[in-house]
C-alpha cells in the first residue's frame, strides 16, 4: 500500500493553477507533458511508502485526530513560481514552487515526530515544498522548456494551509489515483468557531 500525508489545494487556487497550465498547454513542448488532472493537486509532506501494511496506515489513519495537542493554527504559504523539478537541467516534473517557510518546516517536524510512533522515519531528502502539475516525458529535451516570465515569478498567490490529508496512492499509466483516508484540522478561529478534528 502507498501512502502520504499532504496539503490538499484549495479551490481558488487549483483554478489559478489550473488556468496558468492551460497557458502552458499552449506551448509546442507543453502538448506533450502529461499534465496531472487539478483534483489531485497536492503539496506533500511526507511521504509514508510505497509497501506499507494496511493495518499500520489505518493505525496512523486513527491517531491523526489526536496530533498537536499543544495546537497548531492554520496559515497560508505563498506560491513562487512555475519550474521544472527537481532541476531545470535534469527535470521529471513541472512544479509550482513555494517558500519553505518555517511554518511549514515546523509543521513537517511535527509529522514526522506523530509517525516515528509507527515506526517511519525522518526523510533523507530534503523538503522543497510544491505542488505538481504534469510529468515531463523522458524524450522531451530539458532546454525547450521554457517558462513565460510571467510563471516564472508569481504574484500574490498563496496556499491556504488549513488541514492534512493522509491519503492512499493507486499508480496507473496516466495519473495515480488519490484516495483520501483521514484528514487532520489545523486550528482556525473564524468568529470564534474552532474547525473540528
Amino acid at each position: 500500500m502507498r501512502a502520504f500525508i499532504a496539503l490538499p489545494v484549495d479551490q481558488q487556487t487549483t483554478q489559478v493553477l489550473s488556468q496558468q497550465v492551460d497557458q502552458l498547454r499552449q506551448t509546442d513542448w507543453g502538448q506533450q507533458i502529461i499534465w496531472f488532472p487539478p483534483e489531485n493537486y497536492h503539496l506533500t509532506l511526507h511521504f509514508l511508502g510505497g509497501k506499507l501494511d494496511a493495518d499500520k496506515v489505518k493505525a496512523v489513519a486513527q491517531s491523526m485526530p489526536l496530533w498537536f495537542s499543544e495546537g497548531m493554527s492554520h496559515f497560508e504559504a505563498e506560491i513562487l513560481a512555475i519550474r521544472p523539478f527537481p532541476s531545470a537541467t535534469h527535470p521529471h516534473s513541472l512544479v509550482a514552487s513555494l517558500d519553505s517557510t518555517l511554518l511549514l518546516q515546523y509543521l513537517v517536524r511535527e509529522i514526522e515526530s506523530q509517525l516515528k510512533a509507527f515506526g517511519l522515519h525522518t526523510s533523507k531528502q530534503a523538503f522543497r515544498p510544491h505542488i505538481s502539475l504534469g510529468r515531463i516525458p523522458k524524450q522531451l529535451e530539458a532546454d525547450r522548456i521554457q517558462i513565460p516570465d510571467e510563471l516564472k515569478h508569481l504574484q500574490d498567490l498563496w496556499l491556504t494551509v488549513d488541514h492534512l490529508t493522509l491519503y492512499e496512492s493507486q499508480l496507473t499509466d496516466a495519473a495515480p489515483v488519490y484516495k483520501a483516508l483521514q484528514h487532520k484540522w489545523l486550528e482556525r478561529y473564524d468568529d470564534g468557531v474552532i474547525n473540528p478534528s
